[in-house]
């Protein structure tokens, strides 16, 4: 009995962690639970030989997560580039590694207008009205906010004429149909979702640079010692049997990778 707590102790001291909680934030959560779970399933089994047990939690929204972070019951978030620089400001979190979610490293925001549109650059769209995705898109929202922005434009939904009026969505399809049929001037995709529409009834504005799809942050509550062992699994998901069937049942995750400098340079530039 005493070797038991011995080695409980030992364990303790050296990873940290008995359980751990991965997540991410959706206002309608059944569906992330399920894909999250797989995952949590993979890492729980990789962690077997480490007593860890790991649990999933899905925020209803960036102030949920914050609260769930901040009280350490939730330790490892993974999301695109906007909601985790949201989440990062109020919280421990560290950006960690970039996960490849449906097949992509990273993508571009395009803004863009009907092909006949006298709009022709984002100077242009003042006293005119773009349709974004929704508040915590980062292709859809944050990253042309922030290019209408730099222009040296203001944005607001109050109809005034010195200013870039918008409007949200909710999705995608949306996004279109209100552009085709003149409820917005202009709309926003990224760059793999533009592409699949005609492209002679569009032009294009802005493009942004590549933009790292999807970030897996880590909050100072695993210790350097798990994190580099849960970091050392999800690097090796690729390259094997079951973790690339995990991977396609994740939203069609390509793989982890690590951040390379440049793509720390883009996030703190955002």
């Amino acid at each position: 009995m005493r070797l038991i707590i011995l080695a409980t102790i030992l364990f303790s001291n050296i990873y940290g962690n008995n359980q751990i909680t991965i997540g991410t934030i959706d206002s309608e959560p059944k569906e992330k639970i399920y894909k999250f779970q797989i995952l949590a399933d993979y890492l729980q089994k990789k962690l077997m030989k480490k007593n860890t047990k790991v649990n999933v939690e899905i925020a209803k929204d960036i102030s949920t997560a914050v609260q769930l972070i901040n009280s350490k019951k939730m330790d490892i978030y993974i999301d695109s580039v906007y909601p985790t620089l949201l989440v990062q400001k109020d919280t421990d979190m560290t950006t960690a590694c970039k996960r490849w979610k449906k097949g992509k490293e990273g993508y571009k925001s395009f803004i863009f207008t009907k092909k006949d549109s006298d709009i022709e650059k984002i100077s242009d769209l003042k006293g005119k009205t773009i349709v974004f995705e929704d508040k915590y898109s980062t292709s859809g929202y944050y990253i042309p906010k922030k290019a209408i922005l730099n222009e040296g434009l203001n944005l607001a939904q109050d109809g005034k004429s010195d200013s870039v009026n918008f409007i949200f969505s909710k999705s995608e399809q949306n996004s279109v149909a209100w552009l085709m049929f003149g409820k917005a001037d202009a709309a926003v995709l990224d760059d793999k979702s533009f592409k699949s529409l005609d492209q002679n009834l569009f032009k294009v504005i802005y493009k942004s640079q590549l933009i790292p799809r999807h970030l897996v942050s880590f909050s100072k509550n695993i210790n350097e010692d798990l994190k580099t062992y849960i970091l050392n699994i999800l690097y090796d998901m690729d390259k094997e049997k079951e973790g690339i069937e995990v991977l396609k049942k994740f939203s069609k995750t390509k793989k982890f990778s690590p951040i390379t400098i440049e793509d720390n340079k883009i996030v703190k530039g955002l």
